[in-house]
């Protein structure tokens, strides 16, 4: 959860995902919700409303915006 401290702006937003993806958990777009989403997130939804906050800051709300904010910020590099 130490990895959802202070993200204020998108390159912040980026930097969680990557701190999310180094301990282990899989961040994925999810069509129904229309944001990123941690696998997790279906039987723990501790995490959901920092997810929530992370893809309104990095402006993910479909599958095209996933795809340029992964271009732009590397999420998906782990």
């Amino acid at each position: 959860m130490e990895c959802f401290n202070n993200i204020s702006n998108a390159y912040e937003a980026a930097e969680a995902i990557h701190c999310i993806q180094k301990c282990g958990e899989t961040v994925l777009y999810d069509d129904h919700e229309k944001r990123l989403i941690l696998w997790r997130e279906i039987y723990d939804k501790s995490p959901e409303e920092h997810m929530i906050k992370i893809s309104k800051i990095l402006e993910i709300n479909s599958r095209e915006t996933y795809e340029s904010a992964d271009k732009r910020y590397n999420l998906t590099m782990y």
